[in-house]
């Protein structure tokens, strides 16, 4: 039998794999450091051929305990970060970032990506997020939720997102 690159043209979408996490986490995390992976915001894909790339998207909603809440994240492949800036010094190579523009503790930022890998592997594949302190002091980061969380109905909660596409090499 031929193995799907050679059934499908490049380009074509062969799987869709996609996570939706509608609750909560949240980590203490010391200045500069990064979280450990976001639970239940991972997604494994079997790429059918070596050629194959996965086209990863990623949307995350989050805030912290410090002023200006922000969100910044590291994709990882299987533990690994992938499609992260080019290392520059002691600086963490990062994903994406967002910033709000404001100190209210019930402000929200998200963060989102869409990156092109290229594993060259059928094994399974599991990408997972970690979320980044880059303030000064330690900070509880949050995700799907404000710092102050305020049990009102003008604030709310949110979903965070990854999906992942095989396309065709």
């Amino acid at each position: 039998t031929a193995d799907s690159s050679t059934l499908f043209a490049s380009g074509a979408i062969l799987q869709v794999v996609s996570t939706t996490k509608t609750d909560t986490f949240s980590a203490s995390v010391t200045t500069g450091s990064l979280s450990s992976e976001i639970t239940g915001l991972t997604a494994s894909i079997t790429p059918a051929s070596t050629s194959s790339k996965i086209l990863v998207q990623i949307s995350v909603d989050g805030s912290s305990s410090q002023s200006w809440g922000h969100t910044a994240l590291q994709l990882q492949r299987d533990g690994s970060p992938v499609g992260v800036g080019d290392a520059a010094g002691s600086r963490t190579q990062l994903t994406a970032q967002s910033l709000n523009y404001g100190s209210d503790t019930s402000d929200m930022a998200s963060a989102s990506k869409i990156f092109l890998d290229s594993p060259a592997t059928t094994s399974s594949i599991t990408y997972s997020v970690k979320i980044h302190n880059q303030y000064v002091g330690t900070a509880t980061l949050y995700v799907n939720r404000s710092s102050g969380d305020s049990d009102l109905s003008r604030r709310g909660r949110s979903i965070s997102t990854i999906t992942l596409m095989e396309v065709a090499g």
